[in-house]
């Protein structure tokens, strides 16, 4: 934005709402168990980098995606940020996403890529799912956002139901 753009605004006591800071889209399956298991995590880390400038968009990729069912999803697993249908794969092709529960982070720019994959390495394989939680990628990469630090692990693989 123009500096004097900027100038008038402050004097006149008006603020310019800051864009998010990135953008996670997770992209999640009604069916897969992975998914709503996943939807713990993402509750909290929601809470944690919301307040931050960090958006999360729940993207649902499966043809048969209906509001009711998001809307369902969404009371059922108690998401608070919002939820959207993608039957066309139009944003499940853009950012490459192969299964779900993936996250992939958007810098602020609305197309780097600054993280994509898991969101921890609580499931092994399908149907591996560990005892203990020991990685934390999709928080590890939250927190060098909100601290403007580069990520340390921009790429890992998900575990997850495949997008058909």
């Amino acid at each position: 934005m123009p500096l004097l753009l900027l100038l008038l605004l402050h004097c006149f006591g008006l603020a310019v709402a800051p864009g998010p800071r990135a953008t996670v889209y997770v992209f999640l399956a009604e069916t897969c168990p992975i998914s709503q298991a996943a939807t713990l995590p993402l509750r909290e880390l929601h809470g944690r980098y919301g307040a931050q400038g960090v958006q999360f968009v729940g993207v649902f990729p499966a043809k048969e995606t209906s509001a009711a069912g998001l809307a369902a999803f969404a009371r059922t697993y108690q998401l608070a940020f919002p939820l959207q249908a993608d039957a066309g794969h139009e944003l499940t092709n853009k950012l490459h996403a192969r299964v779900t529960p993936e996250a992939v982070v958007v810098a602020a720019d609305g197309h780097t890529v600054l993280y994509q994959g898991r969101l921890d390495d609580a499931y092994a394989g399908l149907g591996q799912h560990r005892a203990v939680t020991r990685q934390h990628e999709l928080a590890d990469a939250l927190a060098a956002v909100a601290a403007g630090r580069p990520i340390a692990v921009p790429r890992t693989e998900p575990v997850g139901c495949f997008i058909e």
